[in-house]
């Protein structure tokens, strides 16, 4: 629906009306053409409501999101849009819009302008079913879309479009805004990965209440209030995430400067908003009641709002659209493609020195490290702990945990079982998106694992192309070290699957029998660390994973003994990681100065079940699904220079 102009400024007590749910800013401005800055650098609350319906069946046929050893390294750009296609019931027979086509008829206008515009992404208003039908139609090849026409609450009105060769989608639900009257209605929130880059976004669509059955102002702040609050929950809770919000807002000041104040949230068609009260501000003009917004993490060109032509038998509203650009993160300059986690349980923070064990000592002095990490709260023994590293879980249920809490299991036993429900890892992240897993253990007792995510009670895979239930391709559990290394190493040297997981239980085996100070403990803990050496060497001396490859160390366990043994090592290795760094140092927002026993609020220590997480945020994946260790992905281990945000030259309009 139309909205009449609006050229006055707002009021004071209108800003002031959306001051709830604010966070913390700072002064922000927006340009609108960045091409020279490119090239230098060339939710506490969950969203409410959920959407049942699936995509369009060429969602179920999209391309699978690239390997890992395919992610580019680059920006991710791409055209965003939103349009406002006139619903079918105002241009129908008897609609209130006469001389106009049909909806469909319109709608194959609309496709014809989204090809020739280039448009990637598109968030539709006004998307009544006949629409919907024609524009699967026309374009279910090539484009996918969400909601279904099934969704509940008018969800599909605003459903949110495309194109599959560039983007796959990971979740969607949705969220409760008010329409006419107040009558609360779902819009769609979905999350999506670029397919050439791992790049991930969240993308939220609105259509707020214009003035046609009366003045609707306090819905559209309503509206505006529990949108910004969505944003805001987004960003705490994914701030490494960039967020995009296109919308028909019916309003124009008293949409951009409530919104920028309220959000970090900044329009592509430019503007500025000095963040302090009675501060600035000043959109772009001319303004529409159509946006495209985004956060600071994108930059903005392109901005057009097209509105001659074929759009004007189209649609009574402009088709507007810009370009997004998405500068690549610290894991992507630095070009990870592969990550390798090892275990070695039973290793202890003192014991680490040149002298026995220098390849460990040798991977501090090149990387990001600790020696005072810390196990779980409830277990120091290592089954426990190797479940968490893999799920970014505690133990005790109440805490969301995964409910495997003795150092061994039933033969048939499986985590989820343990949990009372389907307990996702990072295996499960991984191979939904098409990358390949790989886990090998010299402890027995880890088949849990394997187990656990394998072809019968694995998780369906509803994330783009079907890669069946077994979430981890490659596997290899047994009671020798040995024969784990060997296996690991092998494939490592024939095709390195994109996340590796390799796990030495010998050293944990002599502490158990012969002490934590025996010679035969510090034995298996030299060979342990020549293992580690000759990993590396085949990371090192293949071009496939040289140059590409993350390797973390820890220690999933210390075995059953007192509370000093919670502490253990924590390094890090690989292209872009901070040299010789104290990972407390990095990461200022962790302590040591907790409690031995720490509760999981608060202030944290670095635990080793923060693996899951750092490995999901390395390789551009979502968190965890159910994880609360590290489940802001905010453990950082690069080279501060590459986590600098870029510089822009380019003056503020």
């Amino acid at each position: 629906m139309r909205q009449s102009s609006r050229s006055s400024e707002p009021s004071a007590p209108h800003i002031a009306g959306h001051l709830a749910g604010r966070i913390p800013g700072r002064r922000r401005a927006l340009v609108g053409a960045l091409a020279a800055a490119l090239a230098l650098g060339a939710v506490a609350a969950a969203p409410t409501g959920s959407s049942s319906a699936a995509p369009v069946a060429a969602a179920a046929a999209a391309p699978v999101a690239a390997s890992a050893a395919a992610l580019r390294s680059g920006n991710t750009s791409f055209q965003v849009a939103s349009f406002n296609a006139l619903g079918h019931s105002h241009t129908k027979p008897g609609g209130d819009r006469k001389g106009w086509e049909s909806g469909p008829k319109r709608m194959r206008y609309a496709t014809q302008l989204l090809e020739e515009t280039g448009v990637d992404l598109v968030g539709f208003q006004e998307f009544e079913p006949q629409q919907y039908a024609a524009f699967t139609k026309l374009m279910g090849a090539t484009w996918s879309i969400a909601p279904g026409l099934d969704a509940s609450g008018y969800a599909q009105s605003k459903a949110i479009a495309w194109r599959t060769a560039d983007w796959t989608l990971v979740s969607q639900t949705t969220f409760m805004s008010p329409y006419f009257g107040g009558q609360m209605q779902a819009r769609p929130l979905i999350q999506l990965r670029n397919n050439a880059t791992g790049q991930l976004i969240w993308v939220l669509n609105t259509h707020n209440p214009a003035n046609t059955r009366g003045d609707a102002q306090k819905w559209r702040d309503q509206g505006e209030r529990i949108q910004a609050a969505l944003i805001n929950n987004l960003r705490r809770q994914n701030p490494q995430i960039p967020v995009i919000f296109v919308g028909d807002m019916n309003d124009r000041e008293r949409f951009y400067c409530p919104m920028t104040y309220l959000t970090e949230l900044e329009s592509a068609s430019g503007g500025y908003h000095e963040d302090v009260p009675g501060g600035a501000c000043l959109p772009a003009k001319p303004m529409k009641v159509d946006w495209i917004m985004g956060t600071p993490d994108i930059f903005w060109s392109g901005y057009t709002s097209l509105e001659q032509g074929l759009i004007k038998k189209t649609s009574d509203h402009a088709l507007i659209y810009a370009t997004a650009t998405i500068p690549p993160d610290a894991a992507a300059k630095a070009g990870i493609k592969r990550v390798v986690v090892i275990d070695v349980e039973g290793l202890r923070s003192p014991v680490i020195s040149a002298r026995r064990t220098p390849t460990l000592a040798w991977l501090r002095s090149k990387g990001a490290s600790t020696l005072s990490a810390r196990t779980l709260e409830e277990r120091t023994t290592s089954l426990p702990n190797t479940v968490s590293m893999v799920t970014g879980r505690p133990v005790r249920r109440k805490d969301g945990g995964h409910g495997i809490a003795t150092a061994s299991t039933r033969g048939n036993a499986t985590v989820h079982g343990a949990a009372g429900r389907y307990v996702a890892s990072m295996f499960d992240v991984a191979h939904d998106v098409g990358m390949t897993t790989g886990f090998y253990s010299g402890d027995a007792r880890s088949g849990l694992l394997v187990r656990s995510w394998n072809a019968k009670y694995g998780a369906a895979d509803r994330i783009g192309r079907n890669n069946g239930r077994d979430k981890i391709n490659r596997s290899y559990v047994g009671d020798r070290d040995n024969a784990a290394f060997r296996a690991a190493r092998k494939q490592l040297a024939k095709s390195a699957p994109t996340l590796t997981f390799v796990q030495f239980d010998d050293a944990a085996r002599a502490a158990e029998k012969y002490g934590p100070r025996s010679r035969k403990y510090l034995a298996a803990l030299r060979l342990a660390d020549a293992r580690v050496k000759r990993i590396v060497k085949t990371i090192s001396s293949n071009s496939r994973t040289a140059g590409s490859t993350m390797v973390i160390v820890t220690a999933s366990g210390t075995g059953p003994s007192p509370t000093s043994s919670r502490v253990v090592p924590f390094l890090v290795w690989g292209p872009g990681v901070a040299r010789a760094a104290d990972l407390y140092a990095l990461n200022p927002t962790y302590t040591t100065a907790t409690a031995r026993r720490s509760k999981y609020s608060g202030r944290q220590p670095i635990r080793s079940a923060a693996v899951a997480n750092l490995v999901t945020s390395v390789l551009r994946l979502p968190v965890v699904d159910g994880s609360g260790i590290n489940s802001k992905q905010d453990l950082d281990v690069f080279d501060p220079a590459l986590t600098a945000p870029p510089r822009s030259s380019v003056p503020r309009s």
